[in-house]
Formats: structure tokens, C-alpha cells, sequence
């Protein structure tokens, strides 16, 4: 049976900002693969790992809930646009028959761009963690939540765009 993963990720925490310009979220999944890897069960068949195809919706929720937390008002009629691109996302079970590590990497890109200032930044997470059997759809649920939260929170946490919102309030 294939797993499929909800992108729940939570930015345990980014700063609040004492001043910042409103944004309209939208975010980007250019390749629109929602397979990420696969893991091999207990008899060595492969299980493929999907992500489900609201991830841009999951995305979007996860970036608002943690703007609004930084004291950043996000609606459509914001003069500035923020596009999170996700990258990639892979995700699979390595063993070397004595070994067993889970492997996941993520890759996402960040624009702001008002009028004519723009920000840009790229950000990768990526997560190893040794088990002792084939993860269940919880346990993979867990591990590729946690590497997006890892990602997001170097994101929202980059020093260059909190001073570009900061900036943009004036």
C-alpha cells in the first residue's frame, strides 16, 4: 500500500517583527511530482511514498499561519507578492543490510517582490535518522514533516528577509 503524507509543517519559532508590510502568499510546485521516494517493506518490496496534491494548499497555510505569528498581516490585496517555490522533496529508506537510515531533502526558494524592491533566497533542509524497520505511514509522516519544518524555519528566519518586510513597512 502506497503512503501518502500531509504536509503539516510547524515553524517552532521565527521572529516577531515590531513593524512589517502586508504580503499575498502563493506557492509554487513547478514539478508537480507528488511521488517523493519509496521505501522497501519487511519482504523488500518497494512502497511508494506520495505526497498528497493539496501540498500547495498545506504549504500555503503553514507560510500564513507563520507570518501572522511574526506580527505580518497576509491577504490578496497586499500590494506585495510572496512566492514560496518548492524546489524538491525527496524522501526514501537507505540499507546496507545491516543499516537501516531514512533520507530526506527539501529544497525551497523565497520571493518578495514590491514595486521595485525584491528579495530572493534559496533554502534546503535535509534529515537522516537510522530505525530498525520499514516506517509506517505516521513514523514517514513525522520525518518528512519535520524536514519541512526545518526548511521553513531557516527560511522565516533569514536575517536578509525579515529586515525586507521590516523595510517595506516604512
Amino acid at each position: 500500500m502506497p503512503q501518502r503524507i500531509n504536509l503539516q509543517p510547524e515553524v517552532v519559532s521565527a521572529p516577531r517583527l515590531p513593524q512589517a508590510m502586508p504580503v499575498r502568499v502563493t506557492v509554487n510546485y513547478p514539478s508537480r511530482q507528488l511521488k517523493i521516494g519509496t521505501v522497501a517493506d519487511r519482504l523488500g518490496n518497494e512502497v511508494p511514498v506520495w505526497i498528497t496534491d493539496n501540498v500547495h494548499q498545506e504549504l500555503q497555510q503553514a507560510t500564513n499561519r507563520t507570518l501572522e505569528r511574526m506580527g505580518v498581516v497576509t491577504g490578496n490585496h497586499a500590494n506585495a507578492q510572496l512566492t514560496l517555490t518548492l524546489e524538491n522533496l525527496t524522501y526514501h529508506l537507505r540499507s546496507d543490510g545491516v543499516r537501516r537510515e531514512l533520507i530526506g531533502e527539501m529544497h525551497i526558494s523565497l520571493q518578495v517582490v514590491d514595486g521595485q524592491r525584491q528579495y530572493r533566497g534559496r533554502f534546503e533542509a535535509d534529515r537522516r535518522e537510522e530505525v530498525l524497520r520499514t516506517p509506517s505511514e505516521q513514523k514517514t509522516r513525522e520525518f518528512v514533516n519535520a524536514l519541512a519544518s526545518d526548511v521553513l524555519f531557516e527560511a522565516f528566519n533569514d536575517p536578509e528577509f525579515t529586515r525586507f518586510l521590516i523595510a517595506g513597512a516604512r
